[in-house]
């Protein structure tokens, strides 16, 4: 945590991300440099596959130095077969041209994700006035006129009702990506990790009760060192109510604004996921590679 208040600057620089946000298999490594500066990832033991979690917790002129000095601990102290890293294209190209014969070589990209940004002073979707809006504007009067709502802080919610929206939203998940390949794997027990913690170290987490059933989950916190702007996390629902994605999504985009965050991340995905965001209009949509380093 003093690593984070002091060098944290991405979303995922966050303490409960960290221990929550892993799976069964995996085990939470903090690789601490001589210089302070921190790297967190999670490792697999059964694999040997080492995930750093988002950027080094160090200052941009230090990335890639830390980076390396993480990689060389990890494959000499720990089984590893490859060690994978999340970067933006700038500091990908930095760091490839750095690397350049120190014994490792890079891995093409597992995933690229799109992260879609809102400036709130100029996001108007609480208005949604004028013909871009009138999908969403229709989709919003509708769900509000054929369902009752509530929203509830989602600390105040049962836990076992909670779990039951991971365990729906899981199921759904499975049967949307059943055609596809092995490796779309469905990862859930973060959330489960997350509902157990209380919501540890979120700014905001809400639940939709919609006709008297919880059936949303979103969370966030604020980006350390940002000067107050805003990561939404976690956005999962049972999708037992067609359209509740997009409610619970506007419903997180108005509240986020009236506290007066200027920007909102509303996080990393896959182009089938960014699609989906793109339908609240953000103002800018950046790039994070997911690739892995082996030894020559």
């Amino acid at each position: 945590k003093r690593c984070i208040e002091k060098f944290g600057y991405t979303p995922e620089h966050n303490s409960a991300y960290f221990f929550n946000f892993r799976e069964p298999s995996e085990r939470n490594i903090f690789l601490k440099s001589d210089d302070g500066y921190g790297v967190f990832a999670v490792y697999n033991v059964k694999t040997a596959l080492v995930f750093m979690v988002s950027e080094a917790l160090a200052p941009r002129e230090k990335q890639v130095e830390v980076l390396r000095e993480a990689i060389d601990t990890c494959f000499s102290k720990l089984a590893v077969k490859k060690f994978y890293v999340q970067q933006d294209e700038a500091l990908k190209v930095d760091t490839l041209n750095s690397f350049r014969g120190s014994g490792y070589r890079a891995l093409r990209p597992l995933f690229v994700f799109y992260w879609p940004v809102f400036d709130m002073e100029k996001w108007h979707g609480d208005d949604m006035t004028g013909d871009d809006w009138k999908k969403l504007r229709n989709i919003r009067n509708r769900f509000y006129r054929e369902h009752s709502v509530e929203v509830v802080d989602s600390r105040t919610v049962d836990k076992a009702a909670l779990h039951r929206i991971v365990d729906e939203w899981t199921r759904y998940r499975k049967l949307v990506w059943s055609v596809r390949q092995k490796s779309d794997r469905i990862y859930f027990q973060q959330y489960l990790n997350l509902i157990d913690s209380g919501f540890e170290d979120t700014t905001l987490a809400k639940t939709l009760i919609v006709d008297e059933v919880p059936s949303t989950i979103t969370a966030g916190w604020e980006i350390p060192g940002s000067q107050g702007n805003y990561y939404s996390a976690i956005g999962i629902c049972n999708y037992r109510y067609k359209n509740i994605g997009e409610i619970a999504n506007l419903d997180d985009l108005y509240r986020l604004k009236s506290i007066g965050y200027r920007f909102v991340d509303f996080g990393g995905s896959q182009k089938s996921v960014l699609r989906f965001k793109l339908k609240f209009g953000p103002s800018f949509v950046y790039i994070t590679h997911t690739y892995a380093f082996m030894r020559n």
